[in-house]
């Protein structure tokens, strides 16, 4: 089983740019695949300010701190 937890693409509205924050585990086996997106945070940006909303998770720091970059 793998999970990582990373943003996916932006949603823009006008001036507003939401990035939700996911984690995504999956899981292989000799019968097939399993796959889950859970939502932990939002991303919110307007008027160059950034601000987040926590859905799960103990702290900000903690969940930005294990999110996965794109290469």
């Amino acid at each position: 089983m793998t999970a990582e937890i990373r943003m996916q693409e932006p949603l823009v509205i006008g001036n507003r740019t939401i990035i939700p924050v996911v984690s995504d585990v999956s899981l292989s086996h000799e019968q097939g695949m399993m796959a889950s997106v859970r939502p932990l945070a939002l991303l919110i940006g307007e008027d160059g300010k950034w601000g987040i909303v926590l859905l799960e998770g103990d702290s900000v720091v903690a969940l930005l701190e294990k999110i996965v970059l794109p290469t």
